[in-house]
């Protein structure tokens, strides 16, 4: 009996863990969010044309477009990394993503995450890697192309937006 309990106590805890993965992914597309929402306010913060850091946060937005497409179609028809934007059209699909990766995320269970995510990049070759990895890809390449949103945006005399994750940790708990 006693290893029948100890099997169930482990089961029990790997699970707690998974939702534990499972759910910390869920606050890293909440911050995802929040950070595209402010690096969207930057460009307001620019005298003059923000055509440069507008196409980064177009990137940003069309990138998470493909990968979520991916999930539908592993072979989208339309998928468009690098979209052509306009400050309203940003601040639509960053509603609108945000949305569409919560319900996805709602759906998912700890157990589809190390499920692999098959997929063809935009050169057609085919890829399988686990949604977990996706799903961190995603919040790191955005994390990176903001960093270039910011650089352009100073560069263009404008204050670019604090977006690290400890900022947003620390707006959380205020």
């Amino acid at each position: 009996m006693l290893n029948d309990e100890r099997t169930i106590f482990l089961a029990v805890q790997v699970e707690k863990k998974a939702m534990q993965i499972l759910n910390f992914i869920r606050g890293l597309f909440e911050y995802d969010g929040w950070a595209n929402r402010e690096a969207l306010a930057s460009l307001a913060t620019v005298a003059g044309d923000a055509e440069r850091p507008r196409k980064y946060l177009s990137h940003v937005l069309g990138a998470q477009r493909v990968w979520l497409a991916r999930f539908a179609d592993p072979n989208p028809p339309s998928a468009q990394p690098w979209p052509t934007l306009t400050v309203e059209e940003c601040r639509q699909a960053i509603e609108d993503l945000h949305r569409q990766w919560t319900a996805l995320l709602d759906r998912l269970n700890p157990e589809r995450l190390d499920e692999d995510l098959t997929y063809r990049n935009t050169k057609g070759m085919e890829f399988r890697t686990p949604i977990r990895d996706v799903l961190m890809h995603l919040v790191m390449h955005s994390a990176y192309h903001r960093g270039q949103v910011a650089a352009a945006v100073r560069e263009t005399g404008g204050k670019p937006a604090a977006t690290d994750y400890a900022v947003y940790v620390r707006k959380m708990k205020a």
